[in-house]
């Protein structure tokens, strides 16, 4: 008789036990639901991305470049009609407005990728891939939107009576000094045009303006040096004469060979002075006359060349990486 309320008493715990396991089980097949509906969802946000949203973005990046091309046509033809910077950035607001309408959808081509990553899991490579892509995708759109924005200050650095024009100032100036100076006022207004021009998103633009600063330093070193130059060999003339005058009066005294000889060092010294002054005077106005010849093709440069390659190297870069995230989801898909 006693074992009946052992009975009783175990009853109770077998119960609770038994609720407590199918809890479990209840639970496990909760989380094992849940899991399958996220992994389905994300195969689902996979596929909208390489569908969709991947297919979108090279679109959207297709449309910058005609909208880029069509806004720098529309300007210079609008600059060289003649009009002033305010009115020809007027008569091509149209197709500035196009172009920027053309980078904000880009850009929200972008963002729609960016959203549709996800962070994946443990090992998956496809977040990365879209990491990088979006890198080189902003990286592009970017310098695109500076190439723009900074094409009117570009375009103008050298018209006439604005920016750096006033750098050539050889036929205005009676004087080598008189050119220093005049280059010296010209090149404040060029490096305030010049360090605005630095702030560009472009890189070729920024490059450029560095280099041009540092062509300006070149320029102000070298008229200086030939200035100097031009002084120097006035004050040699005068020299000249003076021994010239100092020969005739010791001729005139009969002097005695040490004095003839005091003279003769004098003169070598001179003519050392007179020596080392042309050959500074040679090779400051041989590279001053280089800096302004080189002037049109570093502008040139610009366009032909820098700008160009950066865009070469976008159009070669951004097509593998979305090939990479497109090779990535199909790799997270398979699994």
């Amino acid at each position: 008789m006693t074992t009946e309320p052992v009975r009783t008493k175990r009853r109770p715990l077998l119960i609770a036990v038994a609720i407590a396991v199918v809890l479990a089980v209840v639970a496990s097949v909760v989380v094992i639901t849940l899991t399958n509906v996220a992994h389905q969802q994300r195969r689902e946000s996979l596929s909208v991305l390489k569908d969709e949203r991947l297919t979108a973005l090279v679109e959207a990046r297709g449309k910058v470049q005609p909208a880029v091309n069509s806004y720098l046509a529309a300007y210079k033809k609008a600059r060289n009609v003649p009009a002033t910077q305010e009115e020809a950035e007027k008569n091509s607001a149209k197709e500035r407005d196009e172009f920027q309408q053309a980078i904000n959808s880009a850009r929200t081509a972008l963002s729609n990728v960016q959203a549709g990553n996800g962070a994946g899991g443990e090992g998956d490579t496809m977040p990365v891939a879209a990491a990088q892509l979006a890198d080189s995708y902003q990286a592009y759109l970017d310098s695109m939107e500076g190439l723009v924005e900074s094409y009117p200050l570009f375009e103008g650095l050298f018209r006439e009576d604005a920016g750096c024009s006033g750098l050539f100032v050889g036929s205005k100036a009676a004087t080598l000094r008189e050119r220093q100076t005049l280059l010296g006022q010209a090149a404040v207004p060029c490096r305030e045009a010049v360090n605005q021009l630095k702030q560009s998103k472009n890189i070729s633009y920024v490059e450029f303006a560095r280099t041009l600063d540092n062509e300006i330093a070149q320029l102000e070193s070298h008229a200086e040096t030939t200035a100097k130059s031009e002084e120097n060999y006035n004050e040699f003339v005068r020299l000249k004469d003076e021994y010239v005058k100092k020969i005739d009066d010791a001729t005139a005294r009969n002097a005695t060979d040490a004095e003839y000889l005091k003279i003769a060092d004098e003169l070598k010294a001179v003519n050392t002075r007179i020596k080392n002054n042309r050959s500074e005077f040679d090779f400051a106005a041989k590279r001053y006359l280089n800096g302004v010849k080189g002037m049109p093709a570093l502008v040139d440069d610009v366009f032909s060349k820098n700008i160009s390659a950066d865009i070469k190297h976008h159009d070669a870069v951004i097509p593998i990486r979305v090939q990479v995230v497109k090779d990535a989801i199909d790799a997270e898909l398979a699994e």
